[in-house]
């Protein structure tokens, strides 16, 4: 599980990342792939890198297999488990744009500056359900795409096909898909964070106990729905903070408050599921800052001249 988060600072600077919720930690690592990086393709033409990225995530085969990152460009990409939904299909279509769902983030970093730009590309898109060695399964995953404009959310199932849909709040969790998500929300149109006013019910006198009435019923369980709605809530009432260290400390407040903790969520394996890590990208600075579990403390990694070209993988214990 995972909650996906975005949002812009008052001069239009992106901000963009994710808690990372699983049972076990795969060994995560801080990679920059800099550009002329080979890039193989299934289906498509290899090529090379043409934009610096970073992100974190693991690497198979030399191959950089992203959690989330962003390129050098603002444009960022993340991928959220979608079970029971996610479906691709059994083979290449023709006369369409077939990808890997591993190959995703890579095509959608490498050949696109803008949001816009993958929204027109994605109208040709068929994602294959291929991994990338027979050894790994194909993880089930829909997408958070945003630049400093706009966001934009992928799933491909099986009763609608790929689907698009504009991401206004800025939040991203799982199942169930998107379009049930934002009715879900609708359930949730009395929060506010003003407190609720004294009422008189049949000649009784009724006064609010305490501050926060107005946010009765703002969820605080783990499923998806819940912290899709908490997420969104707190995103749309943080206040505007100028500068990157207030905007940061935002982004991470906002993505603490659903983070999970070892022992509140036990799997159907009965594993522990928790918040493995914490990262916030800014596209201004192009930094990318992150925390762990048992680390609080605020680690970060920038993309600058030294690392931005390159024939190899920059690999960072995180």
């Amino acid at each position: 599980m995972c909650t996906g988060l975005r949002f812009t600072d008052p001069e239009g600077n992106l901000y963009f990342g994710r808690n990372l919720d699983v049972g076990i930690d795969y060994g995560k690592k801080l990679i920059i792939t800099p550009r002329n990086y080979p890039l193989p393709y299934k289906f498509l033409n290899d090529r090379t890198t043409k934009k610096a990225t970073i992100g974190m995530g693991i690497v198979m085969d030399d191959y950089p297999l992203y959690f989330d990152c962003c390129n050098e460009d603002g444009l960022c990409i993340a991928g959220l488990n979608f079970p029971h939904y996610a479906h691709f299909s059994a083979g290449p279509v023709d006369d369409k744009t077939n990808l890997a769902p591993y190959e995703l983030m890579m095509w959608v970093t490498q050949e696109f500056t803008s949001v816009a730009e993958v929204k027109t590309a994605l109208q040709d898109v068929n994602l294959v359900n291929q991994a990338l060695v027979d050894s790994l399964p194909v993880a089930p995953l829909h997408w958070l795409i945003s630049d400093q404009h706009e966001a934009i959310v992928l799933e491909q199932s099986q009763q609608y096909g790929l689907r698009v849909f504009d991401n206004r709040l800025g939040v991203l969790t799982n199942s169930p898909d998107f379009a049930w998500q934002m009715t879900n929300l609708c359930n949730y149109t009395g929060l506010t964070p003003h407190d609720a006013q004294p009422q008189t019910w049949t000649k009784q006198d009724l006064i609010p106990l305490g501050v926060g009435t107005g946010s009765l019923g703002l969820p605080g369980d783990s499923i998806p729905a819940s912290r899709f709605v908490k997420a969104a809530y707190l995103n749309a009432n943080y206040p505007a903070v100028e500068g990157e260290t207030a905007n940061v400390a935002k982004f991470f407040n906002i993505l603490k408050a659903v983070a999970m903790v070892k022992g509140s969520v036990v799997n159907v394996k009965g594993k522990y599921e928790y918040t493995v890590y914490t990262a916030c990208y800014s596209a201004k600075s192009k930094t990318y800052y992150y925390n762990l579990y048992n680390d609080f403390n605020l680690h970060r990694c920038q993309l600058t001249a030294d690392n931005v070209n390159g024939k190899q993988l920059i690999v960072k214990e995180a």
